[in-house]
């Protein structure tokens, strides 16, 4: 998985990735994609200030999901 980070000029209403709530992105978006560069979606802001190390394992456990459903 890679890190995309976007600027961003409007609000634009968001899943996240990992918690499943909505959230509204603001100036700037963490978006995650695959290794080709297709985006699996967004994180919210609350999840990024949980760390990177939680963020990472969060990442790991949606990849494992991802792997079973191949």
């Amino acid at each position: 998985m890679k890190y995309q980070i976007e600027c961003n000029t409007g609000k634009i209403n968001q899943i996240c990735l990992i918690c499943q709530l909505s959230f509204q992105t603001n100036e700037v978006r963490l978006i995650i994609c695959n290794d080709q560069g297709e985006s699996y979606g967004d994180l919210c802001y609350q999840c990024i200030a949980n760390g990177g190390d939680w963020v990472q394992f969060q990442l790991q456990k949606f990849s494992q999901k991802l792997l079973a459903l191949n």
